[in-house]
């Protein structure tokens, strides 16, 4: 009897969500574009990850996710690089920002929402807090920029359920910690605007800036952790 109660105290290491056959999609930069598995295929991807530990597939917080549940990868339009506004710095990140490919996730049940680092790396300006009728130049800006991005996807993908994953320590020792802070502020207000779940990451460890093996482990299962507690589904 007593390993029966000690058992059914236990925690499920599977939150009950992820039992659910789960279709999921990525809009993501350089953490999360792995070359062979983005879509499409053209998408730029950070070719040194090999340099820090990263060199299979399986190593992605992605992938991790799929496997330790019954979600599928619907599809990963991850670009290297790109800003989740239309800033166009060298005639390149703004080409490929997540407004211009979040028509492009295919058809999935929940969508995954990781960027901004690109945006404060590059110095997107913050701009205001905008809801509505957004102008190209205020879709330059990360504020208004992200509010466009959450509102559309609602819209283009009304069944999805929609995740923000905000990096808690998004370009630590690269810009001040003011600076981090406003941006990862303006994610957290946009995203309970529209009611979007946003999933804080700590301590993922980087190198070049990068999410090496244990921090690539550490996004997937600080995800899965955030899924416990979770009443969304």
């Amino acid at each position: 009897m007593l390993m029966v109660f000690l058992a059914s105290c236990a925690k499920d290491p599977v939150p009950s969500i992820m039992k659910n056959k789960t279709y999921f999609s990525v809009l993501g930069d350089s953490f999360s574009a792995f070359e062979g598995y983005v879509d499409p295929d053209s998408n730029a991807v950070w070719h040194d990850f090999p340099e820090i530990g990263v060199t299979e597939p399986e190593q992605m917080w992605w992938y991790q996710l799929a496997d330790k549940g019954s979600w599928k990868l619907e599809k990963n339009n991850s670009f290297s690089g790109s800003m989740i506004c239309n800033l166009d710095h060298l005639g390149y990140y703004g080409a490929h920002s997540f407004i211009r490919r979040m028509d492009n996730l295919g058809n999935p049940d929940a969508i995954f929402v990781f960027g901004g680092t690109n945006d404060v790396f590059n110095g997107a300006p913050l701009g205001d807090y905008i809801y509505a009728d957004w102008s190209e130049e205020q879709l330059c800006m990360f504020r208004p920029a992200l509010a466009y991005l959450l509102s559309q996807l609602k819209q283009l993908y009304p069944k999805a359920k929609l995740y923000l994953l905000v990096d808690m320590d998004l370009c630590s020792g690269g810009v001040a910690d003011s600076i981090r802070d406003a941006y990862i502020e303006s994610m957290h207000v946009v995203a309970n605007h529209y009611h979007v779940k946003s999933i804080d990451l700590y301590y993922i460890e980087k190198e070049r800036w990068h999410p090496n093996v244990k921090g690539q482990q550490r996004i997937a299962n600080q995800i899965i952790e955030s899924f416990f507690s979770s009443d969304d589904y």
